[in-house]
Formats: C-alpha cells, structure tokens, sequence
C-alpha cells in the first residue's frame, strides 16, 4: 500500500492546521480576491469570490469555508446594496443577495463536508499505511529467526554475510553432543529443550545479533572485533554454564562440540571458508571425545 502521507500534494492538503492559521489565511485569501475584484471592476464579483471560498473550505475545513463565507456575503451586501448602503437594496438585487447566500450555504457545507470525509479517509489510509509497515517489519523479524531457540536463521545468515567481510572475527561451529541420543532416548520434547536451551546460552553469551541456528542441532557464532582472550572466555562459559534437562527422576548434562576459525575476510568467498575450517574443526573436536573446544586461525 502507498504510503499517500508522503505524498506532498497530499499532505499539503490534508495536514493538521492550527485554528489561527486557517482563520488569518482565510482572510488574506478572500481579502486578495476583493481587491482583485475593485482593482479590475468585476461586473459579478461572487465568480470570483466562489473560487476563495472552495480554496478555504477545502483546505481549512470548516474554519476557513465559515470566515471565507462570511466575508463573501458581506462584499455581496456591499457590492448589491444601492450606492453600497449595506441597507438599500431594489428588489431585484435583494433578490441577488438571497440566491447568493443559498449558494454561499450549500457550496460551503458541501465542500466542508467533502473535506471531512476526505480527511477521515486520508487518517485511515495513514493509520492502515502504519500498521502494515509494522506488520511486515514484524514479519521480516520472525522471518528471519529460528522460533525455537530464538536464534537468527540460515536466511538471516545470507542477509547479513556481507556485514562480516573486512572485520577481524571469530567463526565458531557449535553442535549439541549425541543429540540423536536424547531424541530417542528421551523424546524430542527433551531435545527441543535442550536447542531451546543453548540458543537462549549462545544469545545470553555472544548476542542475539551473532548467533544462528546453522541446521538441526549445529549452530553457527560470528564474533566481528572481539579479543582472542574475550572469545575463549565466552567459549569457556558456554561450556561451564551447558544446560541441565530434567528428565523424570534423573537428569542429563548437555555437552558441546565446538570448532572455530580466526582470521579478516577479505570477501565472501573467504568467509564461506571460514566457516567450513571451523566446522571441520568442530568435527575434530567430536573425533577427540566430545564436549571440546578445538580451533585455528584460517591463513
């Protein structure tokens, strides 16, 4: 949907105007016109006039349609009346008078009205403009994280790669240990606590923004700036503070894998490669007996 606030005719038209603006342009406007009228002798002023009181009426609503009639039936009195009396009329100019304040009425109610609608109209086009843009920004958002753990999602990861590049980082694959095992084992109610738990860890640890469910039980950290000390510390956390599932009388201790790769990205190619030298140091960690932390800085 359009957003029409952003359009300028539109919001020149409808924007919110302050009572005394609208009365003190209403004036001017219709004051202009009454000297253009003089100035040029204008053998029926009210054709001129009618222009002045659409303007203010649409623009102004009925702030500017009431003060822009009542100044056009005033000129009218004055402009009909015999030797501009205000009081002496012929009857056939009374006449005159009566039909131009009928129409002064109508076209200002009209026109008035028309604005109202219009500008109602207008708000809710706003308002609906708003809610959709908060819908979609809602949308990207859920689009773009993992619903179980919390974690940004592989979308997210393709997203965001291009941020990675020409910052000095950490890569670090991380999977749940024997993962297979506590599905089977337990339920996969259990396992889902168990990915719940760790993405709620990896976020707690690194930062929401940094961390991505990679696929199944394996996710992915990406540390842009970080100290090499600052990493291991928050790997090492991780490991001290792995999760605890109860299970019926008896509990299960969630152990790590984790691999992870050092270096500066220089395109994306690069970083594509660290993440594979992490992942297979993540497999070397899984080789070496599990719930270890294994690493290298990618050359």
């Amino acid at each position: 949907m359009r957003d029409l606030s952003k359009h300028k005719l539109f919001s020149f038209i409808y924007q919110e105007r302050k009572p005394w603006g609208a009365f003190l342009s209403s004036i001017i406007l219709m004051l202009v016109l009454i000297l253009i009228v003089i100035q040029f002798n204008v053998p029926n002023p009210n054709m001129i006039l009618i222009a002045g009181l659409v303007v203010c009426s649409a623009l102004f609503g009925y702030t500017g349609g009431i003060i822009a009639g009542v100044i056009m039936f005033i000129y009218t009195v004055y402009f009909f009346s015999t030797d501009n009396s205000f009081f002496f009329f012929t009857d056939q100019n009374m006449k005159k008078v009566f039909v131009s304040l009928i129409g002064i009425i109508a076209d200002m109610v009209f026109v008035c009205e028309l604005k109202r609608a219009s500008t109602a109209a207008f708000q809710e086009i706003k308002n609906l403009t708003a809610t959709l843009q908060e819908n979609n920004r809602l949308l990207q958002q859920i689009s773009l994280r993992d619903a179980l753990t919390g974690c940004r999602n592989r979308l997210s990861l393709r997203h965001d790669f291009p941020d990675y590049i020409e910052h000095e980082l950490f890569t670090m694959m991380l999977d749940v240990d024997d993962f297979k095992s506590i599905n089977d084992q337990y339920g996969h109610d259990k396992g889902d606590i168990a990915l719940e738990q760790t993405g709620k860890l990896l976020i707690n640890t690194f930062g929401a923004n940094h961390c991505y469910r990679y696929g199944g039980d394996e996710f992915l950290v990406i540390c842009p700036e970080i100290e090499r000390e600052e990493f291991h510390r928050k790997a090492e956390s991780l490991m001290e503070n792995r999760p605890v599932i109860d299970v019926g009388n008896d509990t299960i201790q969630v152990s790590y894998s984790i691999g992870y790769s050092h270096g500066k990205p220089n395109d994306e190619s690069t970083l594509r490669n660290m993440l594979i030298l992490a992942d297979n140091r993540l497999y070397q960690a899984k080789r070496s007996g599990k719930n270890e932390i294994v690493g290298a800085r990618y050359q």
